[in-house]
């Protein structure tokens, strides 16, 4: 796979197609399955206004193919549920349909990494999707704790730096 791109995530724009990936059966832990494009568009509007939280659109020689969302765990509700360290940055990734999961998964990483004051990598899926849990253990990534986040069973996750760096080499 050739270097991933990444450019903030533009709601007006953007929302058609998050919509599109984000309504199909395999993105129902996605949460937004039965949201119309302009609430999808008001969604990601909200998070753009956020200071410690952000979405991205990952490209592949100018092809979408995937988002990714950033956010500071001390800034979220993840951190009522797990000791948030130094260099903990959060993020949640939907790779487009038809792509290679693992191989934008492993740009998607790289590129979080490539800032040096990221030290690990935390996420929470839904406990209930056991094939992101699968792949995101294919990634590298280490099961934690379940939890309730919200009205989510979630499973926590971690990738260390080191971890990451060990496993690509």
């Amino acid at each position: 796979m050739s270097t991933l791109s990444f450019r903030p995530l533009r709601p007006e724009e953007d929302a058609p197609l998050v919509h599109g990936w984000a309504t199909q059966p395999r993105g129902r832990f996605w949460g937004m399955a039965d949201k119309s494009v302009e609430e999808v568009r008001d969604i990601y509007a909200f998070v753009d206004s956020l200071e410690a939280h952000w979405a991205w659109i990952a490209e592949q020689d100018g092809r979408p193919v995937a988002l990714v969302q950033t956010y500071e765990p001390e800034h979220d509700p993840v951190a009522e549920v797990y000791a948030v360290q130094p260099g903990d940055v959060g993020a949640h990734v939907f790779v487009a349909p038809g792509e290679d999961a693992l191989a934008v998964a492993c740009g998607i990483f790289t590129w979080l990494f490539g800032d040096p004051s990221v030290q690990r990598l935390v996420g929470e899926p839904d406990a209930a999707n056991r094939a992101i849990l699968h792949r995101l253990e294919q990634t590298g990534f280490e099961l934690g704790e379940r939890v309730p986040i919200g009205d989510k069973d979630a499973q926590l996750v971690y990738l260390t730096r080191e971890r990451f760096g060990a496993l690509i080499g």
